[in-house]
């Protein structure tokens, strides 16, 4: 059994970024020590920190920092929600992590004769990459409020919040969550040192996000919907092939009821869909090819968990799934020693299932046919206004733990 941690899972007071405010919003600073184990890293230690209101009172500063048994290590930095005046509907994001991760296992193709390239659908489980990486990302986001919907007046989304949760809609015949829409820029830049190829993948561009959110409460929302659009360009250079990208997201939520062992049940569905049109995919081009962690991908903490990160990457990818949440009434973390000095008013279970592929075309009909599946069982924590998620995760070739920051859709 494998276990992989993504980088920014490690943090637990790590913040809800890209969304609006979630409901009983706690004003306060923070630090945790951090201890965990990786594949990739080993046995691990380190802290993190979030400081809120610095600089302004909506804003917040995150630092991650962790150093592993086998000399690897994470560092993470993040400042959001900043703003040019206060009643600005335009918000500012940056992040810059660095990472050294010394056993490495990466779908990268190898050239191999007669066999589909790595992380292609269908590929050998076995044609990877075992090395070193390197990891620098350098992200800045600008995301406009639209004056509609939820956004005709500024300020967080108000809902009744009893006991940490929302007011049941259906319950109390409430009327649907009005939308919030927001249009985001974001500046990248991503490079992936691969020692046992001594080679440097780069992508570097711009990102152009629009974004649709119905949702009635945002940690777990239990009726609503989004629906999210993303252009990607990447113009290229004398050592990198440009490429665009697009993504198409949608998720929509059921409200269950409640009943006397639930305070909470929801059922929470999602379809993606991604397409490079600028390649021809297949790594048949290779020189046209982006690097793989930039293509269309499944595998990691959102789709496909019972696969590791970009086990799958391709051309094209299409994704469904499907989840099963429920707050037990049983919530007895204010009673644990040390536990109950933290804000933690609920805990959710949930049962979840998912099946897709890639392709080295956009054809919907091929997309559709022989896709991989992957299920599991995980649990999300609500402590401090962040909601933690540890899932166990199955697939045809694998399993492990993931554990990550908010709902995976």
């Amino acid at each position: 059994m494998r276990r992989f941690i993504p980088f920014l899972s490690l943090f637990l007071l790590c913040p809800v970024v890209a969304e609006e405010e979630p409901a009983e919003k706690v004003s306060r600073n923070a630090a945790v020590p951090l201890a965990f184990s990786t594949s990739s890293m080993g046995i691990s230690l380190g802290a993190a920190a979030s400081l809120q209101g610095i600089g302004q009172p909506q804003a917040q500063i995150v630092g991650i920092g962790a150093y592993s048994e086998n000399d690897s290590y994470v560092g993470f930095f993040g400042g959001y929600n900043y703003t040019l005046t206060p009643q600005s509907r335009l918000f500012f994001d940056a992040e810059i992590f660095l990472g050294q991760f010394n056993e490495q296992t990466l779908y990268i193709d190898r050239k191999i004769s007669g066999e589909l390239p790595a992380g292609s659908h269908g590929s050998d489980q076995a044609n990877v990459v075992h090395t070193e990486e390197r990891h620098l990302e350098l992200v800045g986001k600008a995301r406009y409020i639209l004056p509609m919907g939820a956004g005709a007046v500024l300020g967080p989304r108000q809902i009744e919040i009893r006991d940490g949760l929302p007011v049941s809609q259906r319950e109390y015949q409430m009327p649907p969550m009005p939308a919030l829409t927001t249009i985001g820029l974001e500046s990248f830049y991503k490079k992936r040192t691969v020692d046992t190829l001594a080679q440097d993948f780069v992508s570097q561009g711009l990102s152009l996000h629009l974004d649709h959110d119905a949702r009635n409460f945002l940690p777990s929302p239990t009726s609503g919907y989004r629906g999210t659009v993303k252009l990607h360009r990447d113009w290229g250079d004398s050592e990198r092939a440009a490429y665009t990208k697009w993504e198409l997201q949608y998720r929509h939520y059921f409200d269950l009821g409640a009943s006397g062992w639930a305070r909470q049940q929801a059922l929470a569905l999602t379809a993606y869909l991604s397409d490079l049109p600028s390649w021809s995919g297949g790594s048949n081009n290779p020189g046209e090819a982006p690097a793989w962690f930039v293509q269309s991908t499944l595998g990691g903490w959102d789709r496909m968990r019972g696969y590791s990160g970009a086990r799958f990457h391709d051309r094209s990818a299409l994704f469904y799934g499907a989840e099963y949440r429920v707050v037990p009434t049983w919530q007895p973390q204010a009673g644990i020693p040390f536990i109950n000095r933290y804000n933690f008013p609920w805990y959710e279970l949930a049962f979840f299932g998912g099946a897709g592929r890639v392709n080295d075309a956009l054809d919907l009909g091929e997309l559709h046919r022989d896709l991989n599946w992957s299920a599991g069982m995980g649990v999300r924590l609500w402590v401090e206004n962040v909601l933690v998620r540890v899932d166990l995760a199955f697939s045809d070739e694998d399993s492990g733990f993931v554990v990550a920051v908010n709902q995976p859709f």
